[in-house]
């Protein structure tokens, strides 16, 4: 799965929207605790898929050719996500 990193990225935020939206109908009768706690988790979701399109592109620039820094070698191997995507190329 070869992709352009603004389209992912896009792709997120319109999920992200999308999951609040369902928060806002709901704010007539849910408790704004509750509300509260869920928009934390759903900010909290945002921050971890951005970093996973960061983690993806590095992974892809590296498929590329491009010569990647010791730090974001080291990023790539702790976030695990290499066997995902090399998984995705080879269905492919």
């Amino acid at each position: 799965m070869i992709f352009n990193k603004n389209e992912l990225i896009n792709e997120i935020l319109d999920k992200h929207f999308e999951t609040w939206t369902h928060t806002l109908d709901t704010a007539d009768f849910v408790p704004e605790r509750y509300l509260k706690f869920i928009d934390k988790l759903i900010f909290e979701n945002l921050k971890q898929k951005l970093k996973e399109a960061e983690i993806y592109n590095l992974l892809c620039l590296e498929l590329q050719g491009y010569q990647l820094t010791f730090w974001e070698k080291l990023k790539i191997k702790f976030s695990r996500l290499r066997p995902l995507f090399e998984n995705e190329i080879l269905e492919e």
